[in-house]
């Protein structure tokens, strides 16, 4: 249990543990997500991935690309989770495709020697061999008209994985043959690992076939998270 006064974290029992940000959590009432998985991918051109996920329990997705402007993103069907990833807009090779899977594990497995933490249930919830997820870094600007949404762009140094999301929404109309229709496409975020710093940023999904006019773009003005992964 744990009580905070005047800044303070009063512990009556169990642990106080901080991360590298200094934010604290407690057991045994406070269980951290930890690296279930880590996928490497070599794949030739763009496709995707049935992630190996419990629908049932918490989880979270981060994935980098050793190619430029690569974009991520989750689609669920029935039970199924399936990460899809391409190159914005083309069909150009995406290198190396590396996905890192978070959630709880519990019981953690128990070391050979070290520490080891049991929930009030006598549940293992961490130990020392336990890849705590790095809390999720946001890149953007609140309030900024040139630095949120799809229009992030951030080059930072360190290894960083990008949480899939959505961050706007290109639309237009077609003209092809006489005929026009409507046309969109989602921006999805990417992030490349060149080996010594990682591109934060967003790119369009789909090239637009035929003559596209009124070409508009709607910003979800949100930040775009991402975890620094140098650790696993």
């Amino acid at each position: 249990m744990a009580n905070s006064l005047h800044g303070e974290i009063i512990m009556t029992w169990g642990a106080l543990i901080t991360d590298i940000y200094g934010n604290p959590w407690t057991t045994p009432d406070a269980t951290p997500m930890s690296l279930v998985q880590k996928i490497v991918l070599n794949p030739a051109s763009s496709g995707s991935y049935v992630l190996p996920v419990n629908s049932s329990a918490p989880f979270l997705v981060a994935c980098q690309a050793t190619a430029n402007n690569v974009i991520f993103w989750i689609n669920k069907s029935g039970a199924n989770y399936t990460l899809s990833y391409c190159v914005a807009a083309s069909a150009a090779s995406p290198g190396t495709v590396t996905i890192y899977i978070f959630g709880y594990v519990i019981p953690q497995p128990l070391p050979k020697w070290g520490i080891a933490i049991w929930n009030a249930v006598g549940q293992c919830i961490i130990t020392n061999e336990t890849k705590v997820m790095t809390p999720p870094v946001g890149f953007g600007t609140v309030g900024s008209p040139t630095d949120i949404g799809y229009l992030i762009d951030k080059t930072v140094a360190g290894k960083f994985a990008v949480i899939p999301r959505v961050m706007g929404i290109a639309a237009g109309v077609i003209h092809d043959g006489g005929a026009t229709r409507p046309w969109t496409s989602p921006i999805d975020t990417l992030c490349y690992y060149n080996g010594a710093t990682s591109r934060i940023s967003a790119g369009q999904r789909l090239a637009a076939d035929g003559s596209i006019q009124n070409l508009s773009y709607s910003n979800s003005r949100d930040l775009i998270y991402a975890i620094d992964v140098s650790r696993y």
